[in-house]
């Protein structure tokens, strides 16, 4: 096989060539401190809680803290 022909086209790093063409914009808001958590729960559940939070355009953790928030203003923690 012939070593200057290639089947393929070589692909470029693209991380290499990156040049920003904008400043990164700095937010001056303090980010709260944040736990990871892991919790196991009923499959149903689950996929019900991933359809709800799609719908409301949030992320799955967003839309659980959101819950936990309201539920806990309602007992009155």
């Amino acid at each position: 096989m012939n070593s200057k022909s290639m089947p393929f086209k070589k692909r470029e790093n693209p991380l290499g060539t990156a040049t920003p063409t904008t400043a990164p914009t700095v937010s001056h808001s303090p980010i709260p401190k944040r736990d990871k958590y892991t919790a196991t729960m009923d499959r149903d559940l689950r996929k019900r809680l991933k359809i709800a939070s799609v719908e409301k355009s949030i992320m799955v953790s967003e839309f659980i803290e959101q819950a936990v928030r309201e539920k806990l203003e309602r007992e009155g923690f």
